[in-house]
């Protein structure tokens, strides 16, 4: 009987050893993970922001064969596209570096830099006849909002230039972003906001025009409504002829519409079908 009691008591303290082990080892997995070695604590890694937030799809305004067509046959469209166009060339021609560099690192996996307290996202792209360029993005968490920096250098040529910053929810589902014109010229020349509903898909995203000029102060407005019969709406504010311009359209089979009383002298929508082609409105 004593010697089966002391193989009980063994067991029972070898059963309490173990359990006290695991939970140390429990407790020091939790601390290395939440805490870095000087005492600071790692935030959660941020959503990121989402493409659209910088760089919606207008590309169903792209050129569609030829500028007598675009003049002659397909006139409401043309007019939607030249006025949807300056904005996208600012997005995609004039700012195409900062805007590519974003979309770069919305696929990156992400690493905490403990020394700076800063959520850090790497990657070197190319821009067609640019040259190959690197991004460095950073993002500082505080409670539920997020700073964002981006930082792009060229070898040889410019390092560290910040040509974007802006803030979001850490839920990535509200923000603003500021773009900036160049590392010759580092002044803003576009600001927006954005918000998108995660779970639906929906969401819009508002660009201002901050660079000094005839545009300064204009605004487009893009939207997405998913299930809608015209799912993306563009809502333009072109402020050097007090013209406000609004385009729908169907992303799929490309039918649309645009209002502008300063073009078509009245409040109504003039259409187009799914072969760009002036059509009655339904």
């Amino acid at each position: 009987m004593k010697s089966e009691k002391s193989k009980n008591g063994l067991y029972s303290h070898f059963r309490l050893k173990s359990s006290m082990s695991f939970l140390m080892a429990l407790l020091v997995f939790v601390f290395s993970c939440s805490e870095s070695d000087d005492g600071q604590m790692q935030g959660p890694e941020p959503v990121m922001p989402p493409e659209t937030s910088m760089a919606p799809d207008m590309s169903m305004f792209d050129d569609e064969g030829g500028e007598e067509n675009r003049v002659n046959t397909i006139q409401n469209w043309a007019y939607a596209a030249i006025n949807v166009g300056v904005y996208s060339s600012i997005l995609y021609s004039h700012l195409i570096v900062p805007v590519r560099a974003f979309k770069v690192t919305i696929n990156q996996e992400a690493h905490f830099n403990e020394d700076a307290g800063l959520w850090v996202w790497e990657k070197s792209f190319e821009v067609p006849s640019r040259g190959t360029f690197s991004v460095r993005l950073t993002a500082e968490v505080d409670g539920t909002d997020v700073s964002w920096t981006g930082y792009v250098s060229k070898s040889g040529v410019f390092e560290n230039f910040v040509w974007f910053d802006g803030t979001s929810k850490l839920n990535g589902e509200s923000g603003k972003w500021n773009l900036y014109e160049s590392p010759e010229n580092p002044e803003a020349w576009l600001s927006n906001s954005w918000e998108i509903d995660r779970e639906v898909g929906n969401g819009n995203t508002s660009f201002t025009v901050e660079k000094e000029g005839n545009h300064q102060g204009s605004s487009i407005t893009y939207s997405i409504e998913k299930g809608a019969d015209y799912d993306r709406t563009v809502l333009i504010n072109d402020v050097s002829n007090s013209n406000l311009v609004e385009v729908q359209w169907n992303k799929e089979s490309k039918f649309g519409r645009v209002k502008s009383e300063a073009k078509y002298g009245d409040e109504m929508y003039h259409c187009w079908d799914e072969q760009l082609q002036d059509s009655e409105c339904p």
